[in-house]
């Protein structure tokens, strides 16, 4: 048997260590890469197309605040039958998206011309409960949209909300 195995020794070549090893990895990581590329390329990536920007303004509103009245100038409306007139301190519009917010600037002689036609419609003890200031901004909101165009499908990138602070109402004699 001890001379069989000098035989081997002497005949055949001995085992490299090192090649097992390579042998141990390369295999595996030829096979990993292989399968790798074939799951990339079978499903695909993960990116989506790049929007154009009017297509993404489109898709998603964003909110911008658009002042019609400036908080502290304090502007007047006569109310129906022309004995009492409120005072608006600011009026305020959460807008949908920045062209709507430049047709609210381009078409401010407009909106307050509607707006003085609203508050011609209203009286006193309609802007005295939380019911009718929420008609009145509600009647704001449609108005403006009205004016700038924003109708329809095009609403919610229109006038959103409507914030308003009604300074005082009182009566001229």
């Amino acid at each position: 048997m001890p001379e069989e195995m000098e035989q081997q020794e002497q005949g055949g070549k001995k085992a490299n260590p090192i090649m097992g090893i390579v042998k141990m990895v390369a295999i595996p990581l030829v096979i990993s890469l292989v399968v790798s590329l074939a799951v990339f390329f079978v499903l695909g990536s993960n990116k989506q197309p790049q929007q154009t920007e009017e297509q993404q303004q489109i898709t998603a509103p964003t909110q911008i605040k658009a002042v019609v009245i400036q908080a502290g100038k304090f502007q007047t409306f006569m109310l129906k039958g022309g004995r009492d007139v409120v005072v608006i301190d600011s009026l305020t519009l959460l807008v949908g998206s920045e062209p709507c917010r430049a047709a609210v600037a381009d078409k401010n002689d407009e909106i307050m011309d509607a707006l003085s036609t609203i508050f011609l419609s209203k009286e006193r003890f309609e802007l005295t409960t939380p019911a009718g200031l929420d008609l009145l901004k509600k009647q704001i909101r449609e108005a403006v949209n009205e004016i700038t165009g924003f109708t329809g499908e095009k609403e919610k990138f229109g006038v959103i909300n409507v914030y308003i602070y009604v300074k005082s109402i009182s009566s001229v004699q």
